[in-house]
């Protein structure tokens, strides 16, 4: 049983969380920087693998995997930078993606915003001060898998198909397949997977279990759920009582 609450403000969401849910590795299009509370798990961002336990952080860039295996008393912290932030923050990057000890800070500094303390401008500045982040001066991904993942986001509520991607994005499908997992650490339709996800919790709080699965061609609504829960450690009915601030 993975307990998780969220919480929304403009274009940064919080999420707690408690459990020993296994997350399979995956990506987001947000930014993240997230920390343990308690207890300890095994985490793989991008390739690097480290046992974080109680007050220590790490980051995820947008598009970049991560696998969660917990392995004891597990509770943790994620903040997302979404849409707009999410843009700015590409400009950005390290070398590290784990940072021991700086979870006290980090919760500080989420506790600070939802109480309005700070606005996003300001939560933002202080994240890029707290992870040392540096301006990139250019792009680690293939045009193809930028192409491809722009596409597999707007064609989330479509089935997948591998042929019409790779026609779209102009290369073939072997050459796309190797490039995007060697990029992304996952394959095309395991990031289209996850695209649905981000489109479930869009939809969530404003229509029913069954209109969001036909919307988005799922097979039936069990297929859906188990969809979601992979990813998210709940289920997508469950989801929505999870978010304390519906009215945003």
């Amino acid at each position: 049983m993975n307990d998780v609450s969220f919480y929304f403000d403009g274009n940064i969401e919080i999420v707690t969380g408690a459990g020993m849910h296994n997350f399979p590795y995956h990506t987001h299009n947000s930014f993240m920087a997230g920390a343990v509370l308690a207890g300890c798990g095994e985490f793989d961002i991008g390739g690097k693998t480290l046992e974080l336990q109680k007050g220590d952080a790490y980051i995820v860039p947008s598009n970049t995997g991560i696998a969660i295996n917990p392995t004891s008393g597990f509770s943790y912290i994620t903040i997302c930078l979404k849409n707009e932030l999410a843009e700015v923050m590409k400009e950005y990057k390290t070398e590290r993606c784990f940072y021991p000890s700086l979870g006290d800070r980090l919760l500080e500094l989420a506790s600070s915003f939802r109480t309005h303390d700070i606005d996003e401008r300001a939560f933002e500045m202080r994240i890029i001060d707290m992870f040392e982040l540096y301006k990139a001066s250019d792009s680690v991904r293939s045009i193809y898998t930028e192409k491809a993942a722009r596409y597999l986001n707007e064609h989330c509520q479509s089935k997948f198909s591998l042929d019409e991607l790779a026609e779209n994005v102009c290369v073939s499908k072997y050459h796309l397949i190797r490039t995007f997992k060697k990029e992304m650490g996952i394959t095309p339709k395991q990031y289209h997977q996850q695209c649905k996800v981000r489109k479930i919790k869009d939809m969530a709080l404003k229509n029913s279990q069954s209109d969001i699965a036909y919307e988005l061609d799922f097979t039936s609504q069990s297929h859906m759920n188990d969809i979601f829960k992979k990813y998210m450690g709940i289920t997508a009915g469950s989801y929505s009582s999870a978010v304390e601030n519906k009215e945003q």
